[in-house]
């Protein structure tokens, strides 16, 4: 991992953990940008010359972030795929509601590490590598499986083109509002995330089944 220094000792380690979930911490208030290697240290409980003895500098961290969230978002798409095996008449419309409602749940609830993830895999690939291209592809081949799935149902004939614009229209306003709520345009009035992703799909619905010429 760039910048991360090997822990070799469960002291050091155990060290290392109170750091990552310091940092965490002060991310459900603060971003990633705004904290200092002063307050990470502060929060942990620990010198500021423990925080360089296990990373390099606090870019260091970042990598740290990302793999925490992949790991999280990895037991969450385990938990939704027990779900969607437990009901196999689901309908499109209600897999699509579902799927979206439930991932909003997530991204409510992990927002402050999947903001840092999504900004630094932009602005600083150089520490991540193609991971969140890799989560960006898993999505697709959902989108591609749901398609294929209720392929009778679709109306949208050209695969290729509803693939690739479902997954940029569910991605786009969702991660507008979740994570950049003070950034974007405004959120319909009265609407929680969970409600707008229900809202979302139902847009997604009538992509794929609106009748075409």
């Amino acid at each position: 991992m760039k910048g991360a220094k090997p822990a070799l000792q469960t002291r050091s380690q155990q060290t290392r953990d109170k750091l990552v979930a310091a940092l965490e911490r002060l991310l459900r208030d603060k971003a990633f940008e705004n904290i200092s290697v002063a307050e990470i240290a502060r929060e942990a409980g620990v010198s500021v010359g423990a925080v360089y003895t296990r990373f390099e500098n606090k870019d260091a961290l970042i990598p740290v972030l990302f793999e925490l969230y992949k790991a999280r978002l990895d037991d969450h798409k385990s938990e939704q795929h027990a779900e969607a095996q437990s009901d196999d008449d689901e309908s499109l419309r209600s897999v699509l509601r579902r799927t979206l409602r439930v991932g909003a749940q997530f991204m409510a609830r992990e927002a402050h590490l999947m903001r840092a993830a999504h900004l630094y895999a932009h602005t600083r690939p150089d520490l991540i590598g193609d991971g969140w291209e890799a989560i960006s592809e898993a999505g697709r081949q959902s989108v591609g499986a749901l398609y294929d799935h209720f392929a009778s149902e679709i109306t949208q004939s050209d695969r290729t083109m509803a693939v690739e614009t479902l997954t940029y229209f569910l991605n786009t306003a969702l991660i507008e509002a979740g994570l950049y709520p003070d950034l974007g345009p405004p959120a319909p009035r009265g609407l929680s995330l969970e409600a707008l992703a229900e809202e979302l799909a139902d847009f997604a619905w009538g992509y794929l089944t609106a009748p075409r010429d």
